[in-house]
């Protein structure tokens, strides 16, 4: 079981990190064979996306004209048999580098369902990903429903948790205290549930329906 871990903060070492590195490392200790590995956005070269290239995105097996890396980001996310994705919240919406990353996925992704011939499927469909959104002041759910929209234009499947809040793991301030989203204990619930649907789509022989 390989699983990649995306971090959309421009601080490499800050709390998105934490928690999503927390992710792995749970899934690591339930899993003992499981590789993995952390993409970080701070990283990687990520232009605007143009939009009017959007024919390329249609007529071509979802990838982008433009020759920066996302291209091979998205190799990454294809390659893992999960992922953990996490961004935190800046002024009302994820860091610039990281929003451009997924409007220029969401782009290749869209075009190619609504104007591409063929009905060719994504090579994302039915992977599953577990989310993490991170605030300092304000309310990091914002960003979970941010990357719960991302992942289902991308066709994955986001898991759920039973608890609080819900759609994956939050963090507001200092994490130590926060017993409001309780951000150390869902890193180990979220780790199960991802475990558990990465093995329930290997006995589905793939694709989770």
């Amino acid at each position: 079981m390989h699983v990649v871990g995306m971090v959309g903060s421009m601080r490499k070492d800050g709390n998105t990190n934490a928690l999503v590195a927390g992710v792995i490392d749970e899934m690591k200790a339930l899993e003992p064979g499981l590789s993995a590995e952390l993409i970080h956005v701070a990283d990687k070269t990520v232009e605007p996306c143009r939009v009017t290239c959007s024919r390329y995105c249609a007529e071509s097996r979802f990838r982008c004209s433009i020759p920066d890396d996302v291209n091979d980001v998205l190799d990454t996310m294809t390659e893992a048999d999960a992922l953990v994705i996490g961004t935190p919240l800046y002024f009302r919406a994820p860091p610039a580098r990281f929003q451009a990353l997924a409007e220029r996925l969401v782009s290749v992704f869209f075009y190619k369902e609504t104007q591409g011939a063929g009905g060719e499927e994504s090579p994302l469909a039915g992977k599953p990903c577990g989310l993490v959104g991170v605030a300092e002041y304000l309310n990091p759910h914002q960003m979970l429903e941010y990357l719960h929209d991302f992942c289902t234009v991308l066709k994955m499947r986001p898991v759920r948790l039973d608890r609080f809040p819900y759609l994956g793991v939050a963090g507001q301030g200092d994490f130590a205290k926060d017993d409001v989203f309780s951000p150390f204990e869902r890193t180990r619930d979220l780790a199960a549930e991802l475990i558990e649907a990465v093995k329930r789509k290997e006995r589905r022989g793939g694709r989770e329906k």
